[in-house]
């Protein structure tokens, strides 16, 4: 039965994966992988011989069309990716767009995904949090997109690559201050797996004194924003909203839009608007 198979696979032991994926693996009649040397790897550590294609960020546009015509002549595919659940900062969107286009069923088969693997020995006692995933990788493109974050309440995921984590680190305490407590797990589930939490600026030194080192894949959750750093980050929206305003609506107008932008007391947003008329 033509099915599309979503399967998650080891980020880093071999010995995590679940019978589940393994039956699907060895069933399917193609493997898209992210990349066909890991994925043989994988195979070939349980015995298995299905045929693998590779999947990936650069030949998605021409192996979409291969992979939902070999599903319409009634064939079978397993997609994975180099490490953890498929589509989560990896390819495999687009895919299973034309599946559902096409009424053809995509299935789920679950398993290791490192977010969920870093957030389940965190100490934060985090009850709400949001995928950010890869931030841009250009420094103000990055420091924009921490900016527009990390005054919610809730805690923060991110992944992040080994030539890039210390300038991650850096702008996320450039943006959120040295005081915010973080989690930066690196390698999981590997043989050199390291687990570490404290401030950003604990954190850095670790680093700076070659406690963490540079290598390896990086997951980083950093805790929510205080009440006081969220009402901080509100009242500085709502300067920039009034000095636009200024020119063009009167103090009454301004302070009734920002009554209705934001959470601050009226009285709040009288005095803010003061500077400014």
């Amino acid at each position: 039965m033509a099915t599309l198979y979503i399967v998650a696979t080891p980020i880093g032991n071999l010995k995590d994966i679940t019978l589940r994926a393994l039956e699907t693996l060895a069933k399917v009649d193609i493997v898209a992988a992210e990349d066909t040397r890991v994925a043989q790897k994988l195979l070939s550590a349980h015995a298995l011989t299905t045929t693998v294609v590779s999947y990936h960020q650069h030949n998605t546009e021409k192996r979409d069309p291969e992979l939902l015509a070999a599903l319409q002549q009634g064939k079978s595919i397993a997609l994975i990716t180099d490490a953890g659940t498929p589509l989560v900062s990896d390819p495999g969107h687009s895919i299973v767009s034309l599946c559902r286009q096409n009424h053809i069923d995509v299935v789920p088969i679950p398993g290791v995904c490192a977010a969920v693997t870093a957030l389940s020995v965190n100490d934060f006692n985090i009850t709400r949090y949001f995928f950010e995933g890869f931030l841009p990788p250009k420094q103000s493109a990055r420091i924009q997109r921490l900016q527009a974050i990390c005054c919610h309440p809730q805690a923060i995921i991110f992944y992040e690559a080994k030539h890039r984590i210390l300038a991650m680190l850096q702008d996320l305490q450039t943006v959120c201050g040295s005081e915010r407590r973080i989690i930066v797990a690196r390698e999981l589930t590997k043989m050199h797996e390291q687990i570490v939490s404290g401030s950003i600026v604990d954190v850095l030194e670790q680093f700076a004194e070659s406690s963490i080192p540079t290598k390896g894949e990086f997951v980083v959750i950093a805790e929510g924003a205080s009440d006081d750093v969220q009402t901080d980050s509100e009242i500085e929206k709502m300067r920039q909203l009034f000095e636009q305003l200024a020119a063009v609506m009167s103090h009454k107008d301004a302070v009734k839009l920002a009554c209705e932008l934001s959470g601050l007391p009226k009285n709040t947003l009288y005095e803010i608007a003061r500077e400014y008329y």
